[in-house]
């Protein structure tokens, strides 16, 4: 029994290198040419370039968690569900965690940071204001 069991292992771990090894990549961009990718590639190096997330392995949530964040932060303007779908889908499928160990750490939770000696007045003054709900002050005209 254990000896099907390892032959069950073995092939499928080789079934999923070979199906991972035969997507092919696009020269200009060193995607992974998987399903929908052009939707991926027409939204994302619209503002970066697409090492940004070719070195990145995250789950669907993390994906979905980094897209939401620079929806809100980065100026990325709201996406239709079902492109944002198909992003997220895309990115957890070809550049999720893998095995081999050569995943970038998760992010050290804030409570276990160090205080920033190069924080300024004002930027304590904004993180004060977060913590309380209260809105920034906006920033000063040019």
């Amino acid at each position: 029994m254990r000896f099907l069991c390892l032959i069950t292992v073995t092939f499928l771990t080789r079934l999923a290198f070979a199906a991972n090894e035969k997507v092919p990549l696009d020269p200009t961009t060193g995607m992974k040419m998987g399903a929908d990718w052009e939707i991926v590639r027409n939204h994302c190096i619209a503002c970066h370039s697409p090492q940004t997330f070719l070195r990145q392995r995250a789950t669907e949530a993390n994906w979905t968690s980094t897209l939401e964040w620079m929806q809100t932060n980065g100026g990325l303007g709201k996406l239709d569900p079902a492109v944002q779908k198909t992003i997220i889908k895309y990115l957890a499928a070809h550049y999720g965690p893998s095995d081999s160990g050569t995943d970038r750490r998760p992010p050290i939770p804030a409570t276990l940071m160090p205080r920033n000696p190069y924080a300024t007045d004002a930027r304590l003054e904004a993180a004060a204001k977060k913590q309380e709900g209260l809105p920034p002050r906006p920033p000063a005209p040019r």
